[in-house]
Formats: C-alpha cells, sequence, structure tokens
C-alpha cells in the first residue's frame, strides 16, 4: 500500500460563505495558492490581490494577512496563483 505524503500550500478561505457553509461549516472552502514547506516565511505581498475560487467561481479579494499555511493531500491537478510561482 503506497502511503501518499501532505504537502504544505499557501492557501485562503473563500468569502462566499453561503455557498460554502452547505459543504463544510467548520473551516470553509480553502483555495490553494502556491506549494511551500513548514518553515517558509509568508510571502512579502505588499497589497491585497485577487483569488478566483476553483469551486463557486466567485473572485474575492484578499489582504497579504488572509494568506496562511495549510498542509493537505496534493492535489491531482494544481495550478498556483501568479503570485505564487
Amino acid at each position: 500500500m503506497t502511503q501518499m505524503t501532505k504537502e504544505y500550500y499557501w492557501i485562503v478561505v473563500c468569502k462566499n460563505h453561503l455557498f460554502h457553509n452547505r459543504q463544510n461549516r467548520s473551516t470553509g472552502h480553502i483555495i490553494l495558492l502556491g506549494e511551500t514547506d513548514e518553515i517558509t516565511n509568508r510571502p512579502p505581498l505588499q497589497a491585497e490581490f485577487a483569488v478566483q475560487c476553483d469551486d463557486c467561481g466567485r473572485t474575492y479579494n484578499y489582504q497579504p494577512g488572509d494568506v496562511l499555511r495549510f498542509e493537505t493531500d496534493p492535489p491531482a491537478s494544481f495550478v498556483p496563483h501568479p503570485l505564487f510561482c
């Protein structure tokens, strides 16, 4: 049995709570932005930036402080946000 290792990603939580609360009330919908590791500092973002949700399709602006590190299984396919390439 092959065990997948979890990986770290920079993420934001989608602001479309009305749509996503039906699916996951505890954390909301996580949007992956870019790969990272467990020790790298948050990228030095200077201004708010727009992110389109891969689930609901809505686009919202996020502040640099909204970016969090999250450990998860690697997705089957992943395209990083341009600011996190």
